[in-house]
């Protein structure tokens, strides 16, 4: 009885050591043909090829011993399959004798695992902000927003799973072209001999990066008014995959002090500008926080371009979490479903190709694929 134990166990064991990659095997199902009862056996032929095919991919075992007062009176031995069967096609059936058996190819595996806490952080480039304060709010005002600008995205980057990281890029469009001269040339630096020429600023987000931009704007109904609207619009910008970009438009009033000399001087002193700025970031920060914490567990989902006689371009690549063993999957154009396999990964692409291109319906451009996990 150990020894047949042993011999069932290292049996799984090579079985359960099978790579995780998607393989395919060619596998006989067989049964017993009972009078009349042909298509049962078809039936049950298949369905003993598809738990072989299962088998194939790994397996996992169970023993337990069966005792009866004390005394050891046998072992027992559970064998299940740990792989799945991604996709199969019959090759031939046909009755031989007093079986019916049935023949297939099925590609079996284990899919691994996309959800949100095995995906990588989201990382975003935070670019320039545009900020404008109207001439009815205080002289204070803009100071007040670029100080709230700066706490929103210290906030904003304590969110789950998102690295932001600050840039001088600036991709607002200009009406006109940019200065040649340096910001802070004046007179006395003509007369020292310090001017140089500026750079031209960087207006494009680098390969593969992910950016967000703030717009930061705040008026009021009139000089010395009580109170002061701020907008702020959000942007993700994602010029590999546009269509996983977002935006967001985000309105928060402030009440200033009432229009007395007290006032005027708090005026001159700016002594309300770092607790405007301190409100605005808090509210503005809880604000935007759903929309940069879906990012992380966006739903893996593309549309198929074509790249060639059977292959196909997604927008979603390594940085979404895909790696080469990551699977997708397509319903619909004749099939109940046709699994795709990556054959090329990039930053933020991949080349996918059908596992079974002999199964693989025609006219698959265009169509949506799902990769496992994220939100459905």
């Amino acid at each position: 009885m150990l020894m047949r134990l042993l011999l069932v166990m290292g049996a799984v064991f090579l079985l359960a050591t099978q790579p995780a990659l998607p393989d395919m095997v060619r596998v006989t199902g067989r049964a017993f043909v009972e009078a009349g009862k042909q298509d049962l056996a078809r039936r049950t032929a298949l369905e003993d090829a598809l738990y072989q095919a299962a088998l194939a991919g790994g397996a996992q075992v169970d023993g337990f011993s069966v005792v009866d007062q004390g005394v050891l009176t046998g072992d027992s031995i559970l064998l299940r399959p740990s792989s799945r069967i991604l996709d199969f096609v019959i090759v031939e059936e046909y009755a031989a004798g007093s079986q019916y058996e049935v023949v297939i190819d099925a590609y079996v595996g284990t899919q691994p695992d996309l959800g949100c806490a095995v995906r990588p952080d989201v990382e975003l480039i935070a670019v320039r902000p545009h900020i404008h304060a109207s001439m009815r709010t205080p002289l204070w005002m803009k100071g007040a927003l670029e100080l709230a600008h700066d706490q929103t995205l210290d906030a904003l980057g304590r969110t789950a799973k998102i690295k932001i990281t600050r840039s001088s890029i600036d991709i607002t469009p200009r009406g006109r072209q940019a200065s040649a001269v340096q910001d802070d040339f004046d007179y006395q630096t003509l007369l020292t001999g310090r001017a140089t020429r500026a750079t031209a600023p960087v207006s494009q987000l680098p390969k593969d990066a992910r950016g967000l931009q703030l717009r930061w704007s705040s008026d009021a109904a009139r000089v010395n008014a009580t109170r002061v609207t701020v907008t702020v619009e959000a942007r993700i910008i994602d010029p590999a995959a546009p269509s996983r970009a977002g935006d967001q438009r985000l309105r928060h009033t402030i009440r200033l002090a009432p229009d007395t000399p007290w006032r005027a001087l708090n005026v001159v002193a700016r002594k309300d500008q770092g607790a405007v700025a301190d409100a605005l970031a808090e509210h503005i920060s809880a604000g935007l926080m759903p929309l940069l914490a879906r990012l992380p567990c966006a739903p893996l989902v593309a549309q198929l371009e074509p790249a060639g006689e059977g292959r196909f371009r997604v927008s979603l690549g390594a940085r979404d979490g895909l790696t080469k063993q990551s699977l997708a999957f397509a319903e619909g154009r004749g099939q109940a479903w046709t699994v795709f396999r990556v054959t090329e990964l990039a930053q933020s692409s991949a080349i996918i190709s059908p596992m079974n291109a002999a199964r693989a319906p025609d006219g698959l451009a265009g169509v949506s694929v799902r990769f496992s996990g994220g939100m459905q």
